[in-house]
């Protein structure tokens, strides 16, 4: 009998021991409704350490910009800051309303740093007029910034980590932006994106595909000691500055194919397993760095019609 009423009360304990932590996490949850609210209001965004627990749609904020009448513009005028929180539901950023679209402009900072996207997170079309930081987030499903405009001198997604699929097509960047650190499970994507500051992926860490074709770098472009497991996808695209791809390691191919290099280029003590494919590019600035280059087979080295400038004529690139 003593052994029973033992067990009894192990198992109260127990049950009150859960109930505390679902009243704790309950208690440490905020809605989408009262964030968008707060906007409506003027307030100012600052949520920190919070569990927000349905989905988060900016583009139903009330202050809206109408263009024409299938196109509007819903305005936040107020900074929107996220401090290490969990977002269960959806964060989005554009709707579509009887063939009327909304898309989301914010008049200041945008800061989602260290939180955790349980679903999608769709932040296309938006404009932001201050700096963005996504430093430390983890994108669990899809997280879309296409045709994103980010105006602010300087934005980072420093150690993001993307579990599924990254895109940020058809951008525009004019400050400096920063994805040091970051690690991307799925596909990642710039394709089409104009870089106007210092764009940083230095130790990027890519398992799926990266696709950085037809993208302009204004400015210098850094991928020292990055690592790419599928293929590197940089055709037809052109760098003003300096282009570091040097310690860099693909376990693939990199197609690098009909580009225009502006600046110094970069490629000492980078290796490559698959093919290295340089064909038809031009180099403006003096023949690339090749020192210590790592290569299986000098027929995987491509540089066919590829040329380098030099006073004013072009000189076609020679193997070593």
């Amino acid at each position: 009998m003593k052994n029973v009423l033992i067990i009894l009360m192990i198992i109260l304990l127990s049950g009150s021991s859960c109930n505390a932590t679902s009243d704790e996490k309950v208690n440490n949850g905020i809605s989408a409704g009262k964030i968008i609210s707060d906007i409506n209001k003027g307030k100012a965004i600052l949520v920190k350490g919070k569990i927000i627990t349905d989905d988060l749609d900016f583009s139903q904020v009330k202050n809206i910009q109408v263009f024409n009448s299938s196109n509007q513009m819903v305005v936040i005028d107020v900074p929107v800051t996220f401090l290490d929180c969990i977002f269960m539901g959806k964060v989005l950023t554009n709707s579509m309303v009887e063939n009327t679209s909304k898309n989301t402009g914010f008049r200041h900072s945008l800061t989602f740093e260290a939180c955790d996207f349980r679903q999608e997170a769709d932040f296309d079309n938006i404009t932001v007029e201050g700096n963005v930081n996504f430093t430390g987030a983890i994108f669990r499903e899809r997280a879309k910034f296409n045709n994103v405009t980010f105006k602010g001198r300087n934005n980072y997604f420093t150690a993001f980590t993307s579990e599924k699929y990254f895109s940020m097509q058809e951008a525009s960047v004019r400050g400096a932006i920063d994805f040091f650190k970051g690690k991307v499970k799925g596909k990642i994507s710039f394709q089409s994106t104009e870089f106007m500051g210092i764009t940083r992926f230095s130790d990027l860490d890519c398992d799926g595909v990266s696709d950085f074709s037809l993208v302009r770098f204004r400015d210098d472009a850094l991928f020292t000691y990055s690592n790419f497991t599928g293929d590197f996808r940089m055709a037809n695209s052109s760098v003003q500055g300096r282009f570091d791809l040097n310690s860099v390691e693909f376990q693939a191919n990199a197609f690098l194919s009909d580009s225009k290099f502006f600046g110094p280029v970069n490629f000492s003590k980078t290796s490559v397993k698959g093919k290295f494919d340089l064909s038809h590019s031009i180099f403006y600035a003096n023949s690339p760095d090749f020192s210590e280059f790592v290569f299986l087979s000098p027929e995987n080295i491509i540089i066919s019609g590829a040329k380098i400038v030099y006073y004013d004529n072009l000189l076609p690139l020679k193997k070593n």
